[in-house]
């Protein structure tokens, strides 16, 4: 025996545990958003020309800015992925994907009940579907958990 009685040996405080909840629920967190932005990502990588089809569909942005952004989006949607992977920029990647999220909710909410011969086309391009609750309900999650992350992350760097 080690000459410790179960009495006087060191108990995890209930501040540890919950700091180890938080580490994981912060993990979580990071996880889950990254392989959301990263899967969005390559599904419009893999199909360019068809996302710029899909951009066109949404009928908010002049011609001209159509070919950019089909390239640009799922470009920012990859780094925001990546970075919410990486530890020093996890709080940047998750403003992005804050911002992200709510320029793609404003453009659901536009077209808010309207068929879209693609879908939402968040994931790529689905069958032709209207412009539902879900559709915008999902920004608004991703929003949500970005704050959490964030607000979560500020919360460990104060302890």
């Amino acid at each position: 025996m080690d000459g410790l009685s179960a009495n006087n040996r060191k108990q995890p405080s209930k501040s540890s545990s919950r700091s180890n909840i938080v580490k994981w629920l912060i993990l979580a967190l990071q996880l889950v958003l990254a392989g959301i932005f990263l899967w969005s990502a390559v599904s419009k990588f893999m199909d360019i020309f068809t996302f710029g089809e899909i951009l066109r569909s949404y009928k908010l942005l002049p011609d001209v800015l159509i070919k950019p952004l089909a390239i640009l989006l799922p470009i920012a949607e990859f780094f925001v992925g990546v970075g919410l992977l990486i530890r020093p920029v996890v709080n940047y990647a998750a403003w992005g994907v804050i911002v992200l999220s709510l320029t793609f909710a404003v453009g659901l909410l536009f077209n808010y009940g309207e068929v879209l011969p693609y879908g939402c086309g968040c994931f790529g391009p689905e069958d032709a579907a209207a412009v539902g609750i879900w559709d915008v309900g999902k920004d608004v999650l991703f929003i949500a958990l970005a704050a959490l992350l964030l607000i979560l992350n500020r919360k460990k760097a104060l302890a």
